[in-house]
């Protein structure tokens, strides 16, 4: 007998990981569509989405803006700890 029901879902990132981008937004559009279809039982999920790729698009502008500063004043890269 076959018990086999398809495709089984294989994690793509383990606890602590940092989820990309893309798939954040993935996840995001995925459930902009799903609040649109079935309601506000899928508005938590969609939430919490936001807010972590709002999160993760600021800590972007913040890297970026953090390089800037860094090539404006010479630096080439980390520096060690003074002691």
């Amino acid at each position: 007998m076959n018990t086999d029901v398809g495709t089984r879902y294989t994690r793509k990132y383990g606890a602590g990981d940092e989820v990309s981008s893309e798939d954040l937004m993935t996840a995001y559009e995925a459930a902009a569509r799903l609040v649109a279809a079935h309601g506000d039982d899928y508005l938590p999920l969609f939430e919490r989405l936001d807010a972590e790729l709002q999160s993760l698009e600021e800590k972007e502008r913040a890297r970026s803006r953090a390089l800037e500063v860094a090539a404006a004043s010479g630096a080439s890269g980390p520096r060690a700890p003074e002691s």
